[in-house]
């Protein structure tokens, strides 16, 4: 098993206040979340990719997701890094939800204009 942390970047994120949410989700690898996120790429370019490829793009994009969320919050809303950490939970049930997977993965589909 490759370190998918590593791969996705998060190691080297420095600041990423949501890394425990990452870590988590690599820890489940051996689950199909990525493929519940990827579900906006046609079929029959998802069948033709392996489980870890999809795991890394999956990955990498959660990651980027997660610190346009945390710039979001500390830039927009003005929040100090103890109070961006509170919402560590809140943010892993929302990117847990099956609705908000498939909206984050339609992103990935061609003819996305926007979310």
């Amino acid at each position: 098993m490759p370190d998918l942390l590593a791969i996705w970047g998060v190691t080297q994120a420095a600041g990423l206040i949501f890394k425990p949410i990452l870590e988590d989700l690599a820890k489940d690898a051996a689950k199909d979340w990525a493929k519940d996120l990827l579900k906006g790429i046609p079929g029959k370019i998802v069948q033709k990719l392996k489980k870890e490829d999809i795991e890394i793009a999956a990955g990498k994009a959660l990651k980027e997701f997660l610190q346009l969320m945390q710039q979001q919050l500390k830039v927009r809303c003005k929040l100090a890094e103890p109070e961006i950490k509170d919402y560590t939970k809140d943010i892993k049930k929302f990117i847990s939800n099956k609705s908000v997977t498939g909206t984050l993965g339609k992103a990935f589909d061609i003819n996305c204009e926007s979310l």
